[in-house]
């Protein structure tokens, strides 16, 4: 896979992750550190530190390069902040360590879970009738181009289109069908192209005059849902159909 980032522009996002992933270091080795004191097992405490060092430090590889599987890894570390916290006493230092340490792992979460950085991808499903995307036209400059929406959340999405295009372009997005009347403004904030012969997936991040475009945009999210909803429901019918 091959991966570029507009730096530039999302410096402020790439800086903010590098600082949650030292604060969850930092709660976890307070979280350890008190436990220590309550129980005396100051080795315990010793190989806590090296292990979550390593780990984390691992986990921060798998950011830089936008892996899917750091989702397993930062799932496997919430789940663990959890535990250890219900395990500890009520109150305690420790309790409270592990909990501020668990926040951040969430904090972390919610800010990549955007189609910038991870776009959600529908690869599972072959038929196209129920994937979860929308045919679009993609203009830049005089240029149209026939491209889907394949993800669509907190003001940002996923474009697919067999043309590369450069990171911090403005384009315009125009959906089919019932929606032609709609058109958006994006830049485009980040670039992946996972194989040969496969399109180029466009992390884009709209853009909205909250005068005019956010009510217009409300309806365009609403419409994908629905959509989504609807294609669903169709593939359960054809199931049930087959069977």
């Amino acid at each position: 896979m091959k991966l570029s980032l507009n730096y530039l522009k999302l410096k402020q996002e790439i800086d903010r992750h590098e600082v949650l992933t030292w604060g969850i270091f930092f709660f976890l080795f307070l979280g350890f550190f008190y436990e220590a004191m309550e129980s005396g097992a100051w080795f315990t405490l010793i190989l806590n530190v090296a292990f979550f060092t390593i780990y984390l430090t691992f986990l921060k590889k798998l950011l830089k390069r936008l892996f899917y599987s750091f989702w397993t890894f930062l799932g496997l570390l919430g789940f663990f902040i959890i535990l250890k916290a219900f395990d500890q006493s009520l109150f305690s230092l420790s309790f409270f360590s592990f909990i501020a340490s668990g926040f951040l792992v969430g904090l972390q979460a919610y800010s990549l879970w955007t189609p910038i950085f991870y776009p959600v991808v529908s690869w599972w499903e072959y038929d196209f009738r129920y994937r979860d995307d929308l045919k679009i036209t993609v203009k830049k400059d005089e240029v149209s181009l026939e491209g889907r929406l394949t993800d669509l959340r907190r003001q940002a999405g996923c474009v697919a289109l067999f043309k590369e295009l450069a990171l911090g372009e403005i384009i315009t997005i125009e959906p089919f069908g019932e929606l032609t009347n709609m058109q958006f403004k994006a830049e485009i904030m980040s670039r992946r192209k996972y194989s040969f012969g496969r399109p180029f997936n466009y992390g884009v991040k709209f853009i909205l005059d909250e005068n005019s475009d956010d009510a217009v945009f409300k309806s365009f999210v609403a419409f994908w849902k629905s959509e989504r909803k609807l294609k669903q429901k169709k593939k359960f019918k054809s199931e049930e159909t087959v069977i």
